[in-house]
């Protein structure tokens, strides 16, 4: 619940700062600075959101020409801070990211309903709870090693 409350936040957030940007000028997105636009890739992804220099930076939705998509915030043009990711299958993590990949405290939920929730290093669980789809706790993660459940 956690995750979700930062996640809106940081969504209004982007809503709230969106509007102090001016919209970003017609043609090539090297241009864009300190704007808001959207652009659409020579291979079909596209990204709507904030841009500083050239590259996405603040908030964003970047979406892949296969459907999958991130948003939440860029620095730089990386994934970076509070973000959610979304595959095709159903998949989903919601939380942190650290140049790129989800690291510090977040949620993975599987299609299944299947998630881990807690701590993240590196795209790994690392201190971190396993629940199956009604919610109970399967195993858990421990410096990034898996935990049998005690009963």
């Amino acid at each position: 619940m956690k995750i979700r409350l930062l996640v809106l936040v940081a969504g209004l957030a982007f809503v709230v700062k969106s509007f102090a940007l001016v919209p970003c000028p017609e043609g090539s997105s090297h241009l864009f600075n300190n704007c808001v636009g959207s652009h659409v890739y020579a291979n079909g992804d596209t990204y709507a959101g904030e841009w500083q220099g050239g590259k996405k930076h603040g908030e964003g939705t970047y979406t892949w020409a296969d459907g999958e998509r991130y948003e939440g915030r860029w620095v730089s043009g990386i994934k970076s801070g509070m973000g959610a990711y979304f595959w095709n299958n159903g998949d989903r993590y919601e939380g942190e990211f650290i140049e790129g990949i989800y690291h510090g405290e977040g949620i993975f939920t599987y299609a299944s309903g299947r998630s881990i929730i807690g701590e993240w290093d590196t795209g790994k669980p690392w201190d971190a709870v396993a629940r199956d789809s009604s919610g109970e706790i399967t195993h858990g993660f421990t410096e990034g090693v898996p935990q049998c459940r005690k009963n």
